[in-house]
């Protein structure tokens, strides 16, 4: 990511000038922003929205804005407040209040790839928050490096509630981060959010995207649908846990359960427990062969 410095008056919804990009992902665009009622600054992002005939699109403001609070309630201090959604000129704007952290994806825009041990610290910061979201039936479907802040004295906070399923796309943003499911165009559930977390974890520790962006939505979709994923090799003992995470059949995805013992096991230095507990991707049986090696290795201990 870099920052770019803008020359313009422009405002949006006739409250907030925009000053500075700070973000650019796949049709969505962020910046730096005065709030000219409060004078106090925050971040605007753009969204574009597609032409849909029934106008579902429209619908998109109040529905980033009644999930952004359903989710709020749920992980105080760790999903980004959002003070206004507005549809304008075609596009999803979403103001949120200034986020003390560091966009994931300027991280590695400036460190290239992370430790193992911090990519499983921010991982696990970001499965408490789906936990919590999920245990409530409301899936993510639009997380990536842009969607994630990174914090030094805090867990990550997240953004981006409430845009999937806000139109018939299925995926608005990062379309390299979308699940398989969401690259054919069916329902997304919380399975999709676990191989969003597949997809930063292999971001993090090999530093670039499990399916690289090819430039246009549809033809990214396609690669995640149908290409093989890369095998991680930078990965040390995540190395299992992320390719249990994209398995392109969502039924056979690690489980969170599985996810959360890997991630505390790593964060307490246990790496040779973490690369017997993993199944190999060539292993079939799915979540629950996960769950019952995990058990044996562990005496059936969950975190």
């Amino acid at each position: 990511m870099g920052r770019a410095h803008v020359s313009t008056h422009q405002s949006v919804g006739g409250r907030y000038r925009l000053v500075e990009i700070t973000r650019r992902e796949t049709n969505s665009v962020r910046w730096y922003a005065d709030d000219l009622r409060t004078g106090r600054p925050c971040l605007v992002t753009r969204i574009g929205l597609p032409e849909e005939p029934d106008g579902a699109a429209h619908r998109a403001p109040a529905r980033v804005l009644r999930t952004t609070e359903s989710v709020a309630r749920l992980c105080p201090g760790r999903i980004a407040t959002v003070v206004d959604a507005l549809d304008e000129d075609g596009s999803l704007w979403t103001v949120t209040a200034w986020i003390d952290g560091t966009p994931l994806g300027e991280v590695l825009a400036e460190q290239g790839t992370l430790n193992y041990v911090r990519a499983a610290r921010i991982a696990l910061e970001l499965l408490d928050v789906l936990d919590a979201a999920h245990a409530e039936g409301i899936t993510h479907g639009e997380l990536s490096p842009g969607q994630v802040f990174v914090r030094e004295g805090g867990p990550v906070v997240v953004t981006g509630y409430g845009l999937a399923g806000s139109t018939t796309a299925p995926r608005l943003t990062a379309p390299s981060y979308a699940a398989p499911e969401q690259a054919r165009d069916e329902r997304a559930g919380p399975a999709a959010d676990l191989w969003a977390l597949g997809a930063l974890l292999y971001t993090m520790l090999e530093g670039r995207p499990p399916f690289r962006d090819r430039g246009r939505p549809e033809a990214t979709l396609k690669g995640v649908d149908r290409l093989p994923l890369r095998t991680p090799v930078r990965a040390g003992p995540l190395a299992r846990v992320v390719q249990g995470l994209l398995r392109k059949d969502p039924r056979e995805r690690l489980t969170r359960q599985v996810v959360r013992e890997v991630l505390t096991r790593v964060l307490s230095e246990d790496s040779g427990a973490v690369a017997e507990a993993v199944p190999s991707p060539r292993l079939r049986g799915g979540p629950a062969l996960a769950l019952r090696c995990a058990d044996r290795r562990w005496g059936g201990r969950t975190t």
